[in-house]
């Protein structure tokens, strides 16, 4: 069951934060972006399950899509667009990961064996298939802690930026400021390090950005914000890294 939640978890981070274009997050509401997103998420599931026609693989393949259409379409069409909370952006966006999470892990724990029906251990064998699991693992682990942590300090410093003004829908690469490229290169190094267990490393980027970010310092409310940014990316990071490596330790 483990490996068959692993590949549905990697085809989710695919189709909605790799595949999912910044032009498709703007026109979901329209039925064929709409339609396009659900078919990349049947794609990326049967791809990471291995495209085999096997009974389990193909029905998880249809649940998984029906489910994910399910909840984007009561986020896209039912929710509302403008509300006054101001973290309601990322509260949604929270709600709807949950959502999607708790679907995949319904379709695993139904059809628990479809990953070992796929294509994959079939072709790999029992250890390449093993070592094709850690790799989704860690490629994964590094999409959700750059990428999507892109998505969730974005919408946690817009309602701390614009508290009465918050949008529902969350911040896409080309939406967000230049500052996102430096978020990615800190989680991706700090990513990097917790899987070498070099933590010490991990001071030197923060030191590093201290020294880029000294300018706020004399600001008290550019300063506190630069804080819980830079402390809320950490985190995030390290986090992941941390997930994925107990998890790489757990499949290879």
């Amino acid at each position: 069951m483990l490996n068959t939640l692993i590949a549905l978890a990697a085809a989710h981070v695919l189709a909605d934060f790799v595949l999912q274009s910044a032009r498709m997050v703007q026109y979901k509401r329209r039925i064929g972006i709409f339609l396009l997103h659900i078919s990349f998420v049947a794609l990326s599931a049967l791809l990471t399950l291995g495209p085999r026609p096997v009974g389990d693989v193909l029905a998880l393949v249809a649940f998984v899509a029906a489910a994910h259409g399910l909840i984007d379409a009561i986020k896209t069409w039912l929710m509302p667009q403008r509300p006054a909370d101001a973290f309601w952006a990322l509260k949604l966006f929270g709600g709807d990961q949950v959502a999607h999470i708790a679907s995949l892990a319904v379709g695993a724990a139904i059809w628990p064996a479809a990953f070992e029906q796929g294509l994959w251990p079939a072709v790999l064998g029992a250890h390449g298939a093993s070592t094709l699991v850690g790799a989704i693992v860690l490629a994964t682990g590094l999409v959700l802690a750059t990428r999507v942590g892109a998505i969730v300090i974005g919408l946690l410093m817009q309602g701390l930026i614009e508290p009465e003004t918050t949008i529902v829908q969350p911040p896409t690469a080309s939406a967000l400021r230049a500052g996102i490229w430096i978020g990615w290169l800190e989680r991706g190094l700090v990513f990097g390090f917790v899987l070498l267990d070099q933590f010490a490393a991990i001071g030197f980027v923060i030191a590093a950005k201290s020294i880029l970010r000294f300018e706020y310092a004399r600001k008290a409310e550019q300063s506190e914000r630069v804080i819980i940014g830079t402390m809320a990316s950490f985190g995030w990071a390290i986090g992941w890294a941390v997930l994925t490596q107990r998890l790489w330790y757990v499949v290879v």
